[in-house]
């Protein structure tokens, strides 16, 4: 088995690397065959075309030249001109002329981005008229000066740099001066000269400025190699960089005209030039015969990157073979080995866990029938492990859907496993709690249930169950654990079950409570059913005194008797429609009734304890549809409340004003209870119609008062909500619609 084996990898390796020697050489020939053969056709053709554009940008500065020279020859012709000229020059002492001035200046503006300067002297040098309001000295001894007024000549000079003087971007300008002779053609006489400044920025906006691609770009560089204009920017620190090498200013001085490779003014190494001669008139005289050329250069990154391009092509299409000789060379291998290779083959993948092996067979003898037994055993096996998968996957989803939190421990105290609410109960996921200790996750108050609970299960091997309280939501938890044994009995670990039974325990203490309420009311009936028949019997005696006396002191006595009597009874009457255990259907109902009835129940605990009470009761308030007793019940409730907080503040003066009003915006019927109290703390505020929640002190109050009274106004379709100032009372609004007027 090992021969074979050993075999066939021998044989696969010969194979293929026979293919990749024969690939790779194959590409890099053909890399370096594309690169010279590309690169040398690239260059010619970039060359040539560098060289056309320096000639077009030089024939269009020679123009742009020119014609500057042409409209300062144009100006020097003005007759106002000359003849003012020629008076300045006869007389010797006269200074600058306004006139002149005026003339130059309205020039000036006309021309602004071409000129920096124009200045004008007399056939002596003196400076008659200036756009520049510093420049006050003569030019008698300048070269370009008496070139011009003597020999009748237009001059240019070369490009030079004013101290300060910056382009619009913050580069270094260059400027130009061109000078024209004033001549008086009637006595055929130099008279003075013109000159202008010329401004490099202007030639490189109006002519130079032209971009190939991204980086390619024209530049004017003079005869010692420097480029005056250029649309880059450079500062005076970068003048050497910003220079032609002088063996190709030699080549471009030789030729003139033409294409070459070097380094251009940027640091770029290898980049293609074009360059072209700046040739001006013959009429225009240069001290030095300094030349100009344009010159044409882009970075060679971009310049080839056709080249580039065309080499990334090559070798990927010779990678591509690369890997078709691979693959062919592979499958041919694989063709040539014997079956029994591949069944090994599929072993080792089966036995490495990938049970998607499904292996060709080519013969019907023996080793075919083993392979076919083969794929049939790990199509079984993949079907079951499926299975399990899906078995599996189930079971997580029923573990994580469970409410309850569960958590699995082994038996070194360690989580095993918990389920997505036990998770998130601590703010984290499953796969982060394995591994872990309980005291890890726990809090300290938490301890007890968290530790103990399992902990007593893996001592006692038995279940075990407690209920706890859980000081992080404040509610209760039943947490059950239960061991997990093997099939030798043996303990391997412990579940843990914690389920939140709080809202359990507050319907039960509800209906402890409501047990409470209820043998309360029967006791109150049986107490008022007492009450009511020997006070029967009371006003009957009362009333037959008042009929037999005479005495009217005595009779006014009896009367007063009477009428105390018929208020204690109408009390028993209110206490027992309040207690009764039945509910009344919904019918019309009278607000101001349900207020005084329910204030007659309370209003002697009021006199005792110092407390007035202020009605406001509208008259004319429609009536609503509703259950009397259990409105009546909402009102007692906040009168209570008020009750209370009114003694617990402790104020001088105790008030409750009662309001009842029409809001005619929304057709409701509104009953306003306000109290002078303490008032609501304002977190408290938004809690006190929740069930169970309270601020007194324990014994004084269940928290069920307001929450029934909030599901009594909601059955009613009304709205109940509270507004509070610490300090200086608690406001309660009840909003119950108004019954609907038929027709």
């Amino acid at each position: 088995m090992s021969l074979i084996n050993r075999v066939n990898t021998d044989l696969k390796l010969k194979l293929f690397s026979f293919f990749l020697f024969i690939g790779i050489p194959i590409l890099i020939i053909g890399i370096a065959l594309t690169y010279y053969n590309v690169t040398k056709s690239l260059k010619v053709s970039i060359g040539r075309r560098f060289q056309e554009i320096a000639q077009q940008t030089a024939d269009k500065t020679s123009f742009f030249i020119e014609r500057e020279f042409q409209r300062l020859q144009n100006l020097s012709s003005n007759s106002k001109l000359i003849d003012d000229i020629n008076t300045i020059n006869e007389n010797k002492e006269k200074g600058a002329s306004p006139d002149l001035l005026i003339i130059l200046n309205q020039f000036h503006a006309n021309n602004k981005d071409e000129y920096k300067r124009i200045i004008m002297t007399d056939k002596n040098g003196r400076i008659i008229a200036s756009t520049d309001k510093n420049d006050n000295k003569g030019y008698k001894d300048k070269e370009w000066w008496w070139m011009t007024a003597y020999n009748g000549i237009a001059h240019i000079s070369d490009f030079y740099t004013i101290d300060g003087s910056y382009t619009s971007t913050g580069s270094i300008e260059y400027f130009v001066d061109i000078a024209v002779p004033i001549i008086d053609w009637r006595r055929v006489e130099v008279i003075g000269v013109i000159m202008a400044t010329l401004s490099g920025e202007w030639l490189n906006k109006a002519i130079i400025n032209t971009w190939i691609g991204q980086s390619g770009h024209t530049m004017l560089i003079t005869q010692k190699g420097i480029a005056a204009v250029c649309p880059l920017e450079f500062k005076e620190g970068d003048k050497n960089a910003h220079s032609i090498d002088a063996s190709i200013m030699k080549d471009v001085i030789s030729k003139q005209r033409g294409w070459d490779i070097g380094n251009n003014t940027h640091g770029a190494d290898d980049a293609i030039i074009g360059f072209a001669i700046i040739r001006l008139s013959p009429d225009l005289y240069r001290l030095k015969k300094q030349e100009w050329y344009i010159f044409v250069s882009q970075d060679p990154a971009e310049t080839y990157t056709p080249l580039y391009t065309a080499l990334w092509t090559q070798f990927i299409f010779g990678c591509i073979l690369i890997v078709i000789f691979s693959i062919s060379g592979y499958y041919i291998a694989h063709k040539i080995v014997k079956p029994i290779a591949r069944l090994k083959e599929g072993t080792e993948l089966f036995a490495s866990g990938s049970l998607d092996v499904c292996l060709p067979v080519s013969t019907d003898d023996e080793i075919g029938q083993l392979t076919r037994s083969f794929n049939s055993m790990a199509v079984s096996i993949k079907e079951r492990e499926e299975e399990i998968k899906k078995k599996n996957k189930e079971w997580d989803n029923t573990f994580d859907s469970i409410t309850d939190l569960i958590v699995i421990y082994d038996s070194d105290y360690k989580i095993v496993r918990a389920n997505k609410t036990f998770a998130q109960r601590f703010n984290t996921t499953s796969e982060k709690l394995i591994g872990r200790e309980c005291s890890e996750i726990f809090p300290k108050q938490d301890m007890s249930w968290g530790i103990c609970s399992y902990v007593k299960t893996m001592e006692t091997k038995d279940v075990f169950q407690e209920e706890v309280y859980d000081s992080n939501t404040g509610g209760n938890l039943m947490v059950t654990v239960s061991p997990l044994l093997d099939e030798n009995n043996k303990f391997i670990g412990a579940v843990l079950v914690a389920k939140d039974i709080t809202e359990y325990k507050n319907l039960q203490a509800q209906l402890l409570h409501t047990e409470k309420l209820a043998a309360v009311g029967e006791l109150a009936s049986g107490v008022a059913h007492e009450l009511n028949n020997p006070l029967c019997g009371l006003m009957g005696f009362t009333e037959l005194l008042y009929q037999r006396e005479i005495d009217e002191k005595k009779k006014d006595i009896f009367a007063k008797m009477f009428k105390e009597e018929q208020r204690a009874q109408k009390i028993i009457q209110n206490l027992l429609s309040f207690v009764r255990a039945n509910k009344q259907e919904m019918m019309p109902v009278e607000v101001n009734k349900i207020i005084l009835d329910t204030f007659d129940l309370k209003e002697h605990e009021f006199k005792v304890n110092n407390i007035d009470v202020i009605k406001r009761l509208s008259d004319s308030l429609p009536k609503i549809n509703g259950n009397f007793l259990q409105l009546q019940q909402v009102v007692l409730n906040i009168l209570t409340n008020a009750q209370m907080a009114l003694l617990e503040a402790n104020k001088d003066r105790k008030e409750i004003v009662i309001e009842t009003r029409i809001k005619s915006d929304n057709n409701m019927v509104e009953i306003l209870i306000k109290d002078n109290g303490n008032g609501v703390e304002p977190q408290h505020l938004s809690k006190i119609f929740n069930p169970f929640f309270t601020t007194k002190e324990a014994g004084k109050g269940t928290g069920l008062g307001l929450s029934i009274s909030y599901g009594i106004i909601k059955e009613h379709n009304g709205r109940i909500y509270a507004e509070s100032k610490v300090g200086e009372g608690a406001a309660f609004y009840i909003e119950l619609p108004a019954e609907k007027k038929s027709g």
